[in-house]
């Protein structure tokens, strides 16, 4: 038991020196770097804040704009306020500068999903499972959306219908 609370202790520790030392070149003054905003997004995004998170993944754009990660959550948070074509905007800049980045390729899809474009979906979708074979997610979603979509050729007289996919 006591050696739990001493490994609990040491990890707490570690994770606090690692979020508040400056990085080398960067400001002391932590509000001052694209890193403390990132945290600060994510928190509040774990606090169901997302206009307030997007605001600190903002900040972070504005101190780092080639954070691709930020710009992901930045997709996120504004596809959970409905604005879709903002969070494609995001994902898309996340993906222009990590475009092996199989979460924004995957968070592209969803948004595709929720604006009725299943077959630009499925090709996000295809592209995050080509990058991580095993995005499970990912996977179930192109599934879904390849679904959706071969249901609707059926009824057509294509002659290779999976080739639509």
């Amino acid at each position: 038991m006591k050696s739990s609370q001493v490994s609990l202790a040491l990890i707490t520790l570690t994770l606090a020196m690692a979020f508040t030392s400056p990085a080398l070149g960067q400001s002391t003054n932590s509000s001052d770097t694209s890193l403390y905003w990132f945290q600060q997004g994510l928190s509040l995004y774990n606090m169901d804040k997302y206009e307030e998170s997007l605001n600190a993944y903002e900040k972070a754009l504005q101190l780092d704009p080639n954070d691709f990660e930020a710009w992901n959550n930045k997709g996120i948070d504004l596809g959970l306020l409905g604005r879709y074509d903002e969070a494609l905007t995001a994902f898309n800049n996340a993906v222009a500068l990590n475009d092996s980045y199989a979460e924004a390729w995957y968070n592209m899809g969803v948004i595709y999903d929720f604006k009725g474009s299943t077959y630009t979906a499925a090709q996000a979708y295809k592209k995050a499972t080509q990058i991580n074979p095993s995005y499970q997610k990912a996977w179930v979603m192109r599934n879904v959306a390849t679904d959706t979509i071969m249901s609707r050729s059926l009824s057509c007289a294509c002659s290779d219908q999976i080739a639509l996919v």
